[in-house]
């Protein structure tokens, strides 16, 4: 039986869920990924937030392509920015890419519709505990978070906060690898 959810957006950390398919040795195919959301009561949306390259990569591009021309998914891309990591043992300095903006825009955008009532349910596509407030704060307006990770890059406060049991993008295996 489907779950009721009323009018849902779905809302995607692509760095969490990169980071845990590295991980786990296996990748999402997004389309099955949307297809199996669906298939549970459909999502009127999605966003997709991630960090990219300056010049983006072919494959990048191509990639977020996809996203936006076949599922039809929204984009908010920023640039990828660097930090500076200081070895504790030598002292060396190297720069490295990191993540800039993508956590601040999720939470920001997920903060936003809710205010609007543009949904009923959020499903928040990441583990991360910065989240943590926000969908605090989103469920006391009276709106459902429901929450997808992968087992490994799950906070045990975020798991807490979910509205329902957390889906384990772990045990999603056989419905949304990509072959």
């Amino acid at each position: 039986m489907p779950v009721e959810r009323g009018r849902t957006i779905c809302f995607v950390d692509n760095s969490n869920v990169f980071g845990g398919q590295r991980s786990v040795g296996w990748r999402i195919d997004w389309q099955k990924f949307a297809a199996h959301l669906d298939s549970t009561s459909p999502v009127w949306q999605t966003y997709f937030f991630a960090s990219e390259l300056d010049p983006p990569r072919a494959i990048q591009t191509d990639f977020y392509r996809f996203l936006k021309e076949q599922l039809r998914w929204e984009l908010r891309l920023y640039d990828l920015g660097q930090k500076t990591q200081r070895c504790s043992s030598c002292g060396n300095q190297e720069r490295l890419p990191a993540e800039k903006g993508v956590d601040v825009g999720l939470a920001t955008k997920m903060l936003m519709l809710a205010f609007n009532k543009a949904y009923e349910t959020a499903i928040l596509v990441s583990g991360d505990k910065d989240y943590l407030e926000t969908v605090g704060f989103i469920k006391n307006l009276g709106l459902r978070v429901e929450v997808i990770s992968w087992a490994g890059a799950l906070s045990p406060e975020l798991r807490a906060e979910s509205s329902v049991p957390v889906i384990l993008l772990d045990n999603l295996r056989a419905q949304i690898e990509r072959v």
